[in-house]
């Protein structure tokens, strides 16, 4: 696996958060609203939710009849080739999704401001190599 692998990254985020990736990959499995991607390119965790609940309970909240968001947990590896693959998602009316753990606060954006797959996101300051677009966005980053 290369460096780049997504796998190597998702692996990277569960050796440090204290999770188990086998705990949410069953916990999303057993969810009718759970999506769960894993190849080399691309590693996304994922479930339909209410935006007006706390989608943090994203694993061990209730399910949700009428969810209107996607929460975003996990998502490494080629985002180009994830935002393209969620245009496939049935679409709800947000996507959320925490970034690091300075803020316990969650964002929510509307469906439409999904990026395309030609605009990208960099990592940002830091990052040096924003030619590519590999990368690990994952909902509780430290």
């Amino acid at each position: 696996m290369s460096s780049r692998d997504a796998r190597l990254l998702a692996q990277s985020y569960y050796e440090g958060s204290g999770r188990r990736f086998e705990d949410d990959l069953i916990a999303l499995a057993l969810s009718p609203a759970g999506v769960a991607v894993c190849t080399p390119r691309l590693v996304a965790l994922m479930k339909a939710v209410r935006s007006d609940s706390d989608p943090l309970l994203w694993m061990d909240g209730p399910e949700d009849e009428t969810p209107d968001a996607w929460y975003i947990h996990l998502l490494a590896g080629d985002l180009d080739l994830a935002f393209a693959w969620a245009r496939g998602l049935p679409p709800l009316r947000y996507f959320c999704f925490q970034r690091g753990l300075r803020s316990e606060r969650y964002h929510i954006l509307p469906w439409g401001r999904l990026p395309s797959p030609a605009t990208g996101i960099h990592s940002g300051a830091g990052d040096n190599n924003t030619n590519t677009n590999h990368q690990t966005w994952d909902s509780n980053q430290k």
